[in-house]
C-alpha cells in the first residue's frame, strides 16, 4: 500500500512538472510574439496610409522579433516553427529594405501565409499549443 501511494505521488510530481515547463515557455513565448504582433499591426497601417519611413522601422521591428522567435523555435526542434518564423521576418526585411510603397504592399501580401500557417499549429485561440 506505501509502494502505491509512493508510485501515485511521483506521477502527479512529474505531470505537475511538465506543467511548469510548458508555462515557462509560454512565458518566453508570449512577450515575443506580442512585440512582433505589434510591429506587425503598426507596419501594415503604414504601409496602409502610405507612410514608407514608418513602415520600413517597423518592418525591421518585426523582423528582429521573428528572428528571435526562430530562435526560440530552433531551441524547442520545431523545424516549422522555424521556417514560419523566418518567413515573417524576410516580410518584414524586405518592407525595410524598400521604400516605394507598391513593393512593400506586395512584401505585406505575404505575412499571412506565415502567421496562419504558424498559429494553426501552435496557437488555440487565445492559448498557446504545442511549444
Amino acid at each position: 500500500m506505501r509502494m502505491r501511494k509512493a508510485t501515485i505521488l511521483v506521477f502527479t510530481l512529474a505531470l505537475s512538472s511538465f506543467g511548469l515547463f510548458a508555462q515557462d515557455d509560454v512565458s518566453k513565448f508570449q512577450p515575443l510574439m506580442k512585440t512582433a504582433a505589434g510591429a506587425a499591426g503598426a507596419m501594415r497601417k503604414a504601409v496602409t496610409d502610405g507612410d514608407t519611413a514608418a513602415a520600413a522601422a517597423k518592418g525591421k521591428e518585426m523582423s528582429a522579433a521573428f528572428d528571435q522567435i526562430a530562435a526560440f523555435f530552433k531551441e524547442k526542434g520545431k523545424d516549422d516553427g522555424v521556417k514560419f518564423a523566418m518567413g515573417a521576418s524576410a516580410v518584414g526585411k524586405a518592407v525595410a529594405e524598400s521604400s516605394d510603397k507598391d513593393a512593400q504592399t506586395a512584401a505585406v501580401g505575404k505575412l499571412g501565409a506565415n502567421c496562419g500557417g504558424c498559429h494553426g499549429v501552435y496557437r488555440d485561440g487565445q492559448k498557446f499549443k504545442g511549444l
